[in-house]
């Protein structure tokens, strides 16, 4: 379980059993049934402990109220996609067909993501790669909580951490690929954004790339910096309001379109053992009965941006949905951390509310 901090430097722990309690998807007999619990693994523990970041912007929290209180269930969360072309976008693609079955909001339109810009990463590391060592899964004091790990952990339990919005996971992984990958480490990106967020973002993208992936390798290699930055992220985290995170998400995260990424995980999924193995998990009991081989919900949240992809795999095909929704009223944004109503959009595109 994790938790990160408030900007004030208050915080509090996930709850995953009530947030998976509040699903929309929960009332239905197949999830009840036996896909519930694997809903409990998937629904939380991607937002990063966003509520707790709400704790020091209370007033911030009125923006877009209406709205989050008119989102009771995933048809409403489908609906406001669908009102709101320009915040949001899902694509459902059908994996016997190769083709996409659903289509709403902009869905051509290039949104900042989190954790699915991984996927591709973890499509080109070495299916029996060497552990990643412990010391390069570190957790940013101040700024994110609970311990970090002690010893090595095999690369395709850090791919999978890394999808599901573990952000020392997926930086770890894109430190092993390289700065070729189109994501960047999001410990250097933290830090640019509290040196000054407003000349940051004023940079061209190569030269924020830049700035992000020079500082992340100067906290792997330069103990005394990481020293000095620790000290000052435990006083005060990284300074910053709910506005200007989001802010900083939507300049400065990368960019997926709803369409290509559910084409691309499509054939990844056929293709590639890693990203099959890293965003799914072996059916239950009850989605076997009906045909299912695996399934899994991956992505995660950061104000303002909310990510999530699911595959379900079934003999002879199957389907892959994505939703990618950014520029979200804080409330919004916090409605659907507190109750996985993307989740349960998800795996209701996905074709798992049938009874």
């Amino acid at each position: 379980m994790r938790s990160w901090t408030t900007p004030s430097g208050a915080s509090m722990a996930d709850a995953p059993l009530e947030r998976a309690a509040r699903l929309g998807c929960a009332r239905h007999a197949l999830l009840l049934g036996g896909l519930l619990a694997l809903a409990l693994g998937i629904a939380v523990a991607r937002n990063w402990g966003a509520v707790t970041r709400a704790l020091g912007d209370a007033a911030a929290l009125r923006e877009g109220a209406g709205d989050a209180r008119g989102l009771e269930a995933p048809a409403d969360l489908r609906a406001w996609v669908e009102a709101h072309p320009d915040r949001g976008a899902l694509v459902v693609w059908d994996l016997a067909g190769d083709s996409a079955v659903l289509a709403l909001g902009d869905v051509g339109a290039p949104r900042p993501a989190v954790a699915l810009p991984l996927v591709e990463v973890v499509a080109d590391l070495e299916a029996e790669g060497p552990p990643v060592p412990a010391p390069a899964l570190q957790k940013l004091p101040g700024v994110e909580r609970g311990a970090s790990d002690s010893a090595a952990v095999p690369l395709a339990d850090v791919a999978r951490r890394a999808l599901r919005g573990d952000r020392a996971a997926g930086d770890a992984l894109l430190h092993r690929a390289g700065a070729g990958t189109g994501a960047v480490p999001l410990d250097g990106l933290f830090l640019a954004w509290a040196g000054g967020l407003d000349a940051f973002v004023r940079l061209r993208a190569p030269e924020r790339r830049a700035r992000a992936w020079a500082l992340s390798r100067r906290l792997r290699g330069d103990a005394a910096f990481r020293d000095s930055v620790e000290a000052r992220l435990r006083v005060r985290g990284l300074g910053l309001g709910l506005d200007d995170q989001r802010r900083a998400a939507l300049a400065s995260f990368p960019r997926l379109r709803a369409d290509s990424l559910a084409r691309s995980l499509a054939h990844l999924v056929r293709t590639s053992r890693p990203v099959l193995e890293a965003a799914t998990d072996p059916a239950t009991d009850a989605l076997r009965a009906r045909g299912g081989r695996r399934l899994g919900v991956i992505g995660g949240g950061f104000p303002g941006v909310q990510s999530a992809a699911g595959v379900v795999t079934r003999e002879g095909g199957g389907r892959v949905a994505v939703l990618l929704l950014d520029g979200l009223p804080h409330a919004v944004f916090y409605h659907l951390a507190r109750t996985g109503l993307d989740v349960g959009l998800v795996l209701e595109a996905l074709g798992l509310d049938a009874e």
